[in-house]
């Protein structure tokens, strides 16, 4: 059983510079870089497009939720005193709903 094989890849400059600006902080020679991005790449692809994260969306949706509940918080009556009661009441319902999300997703 054969346990590796060699690939010959020519990368345009772009690239190939950010492959060096990936594995040098990492202590990573071009060779176990390429592999460890392709594996992660692989991983990813075969998790379905559901399982994929955006850190910068999620964020920017996060922060929006934030914004609208510190708004409404105040302009409510004992606004504050309600965002931290009903706190982990939403935190339920954010984990219902991305259930809902997977179990479509599937």
């Amino acid at each position: 059983m054969r346990t590796s094989r060699r690939f010959h890849l020519n990368l345009p400059s772009e690239l190939e510079s950010a492959l060096t600006d990936f594995a040098h902080p990492r202590g990573l020679r071009l060779g176990p870089a390429i592999r460890l991005l392709l594996g992660d790449a692989l991983k990813s692809a075969s998790d379905g497009p559901g399982a994929r994260l955006d850190p910068p969306g999620i964020l920017a949706a996060l922060t929006a939720a934030e914004l609208a509940v510190l708004m409404v918080a105040s302009v409510l009556p004992e606004g504050q005193r309600r965002m931290h009661e009903l706190g982990a009441q939403a935190a339920v319902a954010a984990e219902e709903r991305l259930a809902l999300f997977r179990e479509l997703g599937q």
